[in-house]
């Protein structure tokens, strides 16, 4: 929906919803594929911020490559950034894209359905390791601005903390 955007003069997107990358293929997108997609929307928006959501898939979002078990309810059970951090060479592959595409633009990266801080100590410790994983293969990328949805009662309960 690029031209769409650029055709209304947005000040950006506010939601650029990346679990369509992989509900649109037959099998996990690579870095490669995803980091072309996220550089084309940083370098068209010409430095208008463009907010990603990290993977957000489960629930009424499936991908049968992903191979989710049935469950009895799936919005709250392994989706989005349960995934990610039980999946985690799923969620690095994902974050290498973001951090390369960020180079190029104004992206930010936004972690879905987050529940506690230590979910959000977990993503830290990956994003370091994908920033340490990067600067050894000499590849350029940028400091996105990061943060997380505030979509769940856990995370109603403990903001402050998780604003911290």
């Amino acid at each position: 929906d690029l031209a769409s955007v650029i055709q209304n003069d947005a000040a950006g997107i506010g939601l650029f919803r990346s679990e369509f990358l992989y509900l649109e293929k037959e099998t996990f997108p690579t870095e490669e594929e995803q980091f072309q997609v996220y550089k084309q929307v940083a370098e068209t928006m010409a430095g208008k911020p463009v907010i990603i959501r990290t993977l957000d898939i489960g629930a009424d979002k499936q991908c049968d490559y992903f191979e989710l078990k049935k469950e009895e309810n799936p919005a709250m059970g392994c989706r989005a950034i349960r995934i990610c951090l039980t999946r985690p060479e799923i969620f690095k592959t994902q974050l290498r894209a973001l951090f390369r595409a960020s180079a190029y633009g104004n992206l930010q990266i936004m972690y879905p359905m987050i529940t506690s801080v230590w979910e959000v100590e977990a993503i830290a410790k990956i994003v370091e390791e994908v920033k340490a994983e990067l600067t050894a293969q000499n590849l350029q990328f940028g400091d996105p601005k990061q943060g997380i949805m505030i979509e769940t009662p856990a995370a109603v309960m403990v903001s402050r903390e998780l604003a911290k």
